[in-house]
């Protein structure tokens, strides 16, 4: 699998760096519309963000990140198993100036050593797709988090879904899809303050979770 995320790292980068109106830009917006709009939804719910932390999990080429830091955050972490995504989103972190404030590393994300850090918030953006074990993943996920976390489920919608099994099955990786009973079942199993699910429609739809440890400043 991290081969292969390394083998299309330019694929994934043009879903945000595609000139506005070019060929690419208008086939991410028509068949990968749920990428670009989980990463939306993710930018709302990490508010407020000035002088927080995040945490992004399977980050990629580092947008979700790098926008984040750009918005007033105070450090952003982001790991990956893919090495050039990973040097991908440094770069990118460099040429932006918010290298002082993004860390970018490569390694696994269940076994990785976070030094007792925790953070604000913490998101896995198109990440459980490829999980096997999602309740270990976001057991360590929840415990890593502060406030809030941001993960996305993939829910199966054919012919798509069979299509893209069978892309994957060809590259030596599983995918996993979920019901909204089962990202019920996953609200509950964290047992957080406060729980939304957005669900984000077409033929890649995608569910969106979002849990909070504690309620919102005002909130009854």
């Amino acid at each position: 699998m991290r081969d292969y995320f390394d083998v299309h790292r330019g694929d994934w980068d043009g879903i945000y760096s595609a000139p506005a109106g070019s060929l690419q830009w208008r086939i991410n917006r028509r068949f990968r519309r749920a990428v670009w709009k989980r990463m939306l939804v993710a930018l709302d719910a990490c508010t407020p963000i000035e002088g927080r932390s995040v945490l992004d999990i399977g980050c990629g080429t580092g947008e979700l990140g790098l926008r984040l830091a750009a918005a007033g955050a105070a450090r952003v972490v982001g790991i990956d198993r893919a090495g050039e995504m990973v040097r991908t989103a440094t770069e990118h972190a460099r040429r932006r100036g918010l290298s002082a404030v993004c860390q970018f590393v490569e390694g696994e994300f269940l076994t990785h050593d976070f030094g007792g850090e925790t953070f604000n918030y913490s998101a896995a953006l198109g990440v459980l797709d490829y999980v096997e074990d999602s309740d270990a993943f976001l057991d360590r996920m929840w415990a890593l988090t502060r406030d809030r976390l941001i993960v996305s489920l993939p829910h199966s919608v054919p012919p798509r879904s069979w299509l893209r099994r069978a892309w994957h099955g060809m590259h030596a990786s599983r995918l996993f899809y979920y019901q909204r009973r089962e990202v019920d079942a996953k609200i509950a199993r964290l047992s957080p303050a406060r729980s939304e699910v957005q669900t984000l429609p077409g033929s890649d739809r995608t569910y969106v979770m979002i849990c909070d440890r504690r309620p919102p400043a005002g909130a009854k």
